[in-house]
């Protein structure tokens, strides 16, 4: 008995050598692959990145609000503006002097500053165009210059204006007035450039909305005058409306 188990022991240690080895391979782990079991390399998946946060939101400052505040009210107030036009459809005011008479422009170059004297009449045409916006005249007046200095002034008596209406209105300048003037212009030819200038503030009416900012008015009226006899009808150039 004692010989057979003499005889047999190695190989039962062989034996369990081979069953130990082959338990350390189903576990060997390799990096990249998994785990070989049985000599097999098995797929490792590795766990799941956790999901990327969202940014936090800022905080409104006051600041903020307030800019925010302003941009809603500009926005509305263009958009109420675009509104109106788009509605109303204004167009600008027309005017034309229809007819201009110079009765004197005499030119006295005794005195330090030359001396003018003059008297101008004008016939002037003053239309509004608009369909659905009337015009207040809050100031309108005439102004006549000659070589760019302003010679005289009068008020034109028209304060209210309704759609689709022309006004025809009579300025009258008559009066002495100092300034650098040239002798030598018009003496020879008898020829006269005036320009008469129609000024003012204007306020205008949509429906029963009336702007409270009044707009300044700005026309030119460029003339070619001689004594005694009457102009033909000149259009004026709107500046500001």
């Amino acid at each position: 008995m004692c010989q057979f188990l003499r005889v047999r022991s190695p190989h039962l240690g062989r034996l369990s050598l081979a069953m130990y080895q082959s338990q350390q391979e189903r576990h060997v782990y390799t990096f990249g692959t998994g785990y070989i079991d049985n000599g097999v390399p098995t797929h490792y998946t590795p766990d799941p990145s956790p999901p990327a946060q969202a940014p936090p939101r800022r905080r409104l400052t006051p600041c903020r609000i307030l800019v925010r505040v302003f941009i809603g009210v500009c926005t509305f107030i263009g958009v109420l503006s675009l509104l109106i036009w788009l509605i109303y459809r204004p167009r600008t005011i027309q005017m034309a002097v229809d007819s201009a008479t110079l009765w004197s422009f005499n030119l006295n170059s005794t005195t330090s500053l030359p001396l003018l004297s003059y008297n101008l009449t004008a016939g002037v045409s003053i239309s509004n165009p608009s369909k659905r916006v009337s015009v207040y005249y809050d100031r309108l007046q005439v102004e006549g210059f000659y070589q760019e200095e302003r010679f005289g002034r009068a008020a034109l008596p028209l304060s209210f204006q309704g759609v689709r209406r022309t006004n025809a209105v009579r300025a009258v300048l008559q009066g002495s007035s100092t300034g650098y003037f040239d002798n030598a212009t018009g003496s020879g030819t008898g020829v006269f450039p005036v320009d008469l200038w129609v000024v003012g503030t204007v306020r205008y009416k949509y429906g029963d909305l009336t702007t409270t900012s009044a707009s300044t008015l700005s026309v030119k009226c460029p003339l070619v005058l001689q004594l005694m006899e009457a102009s033909t009808r000149v259009e004026c150039i709107v500046i500001s409306s």
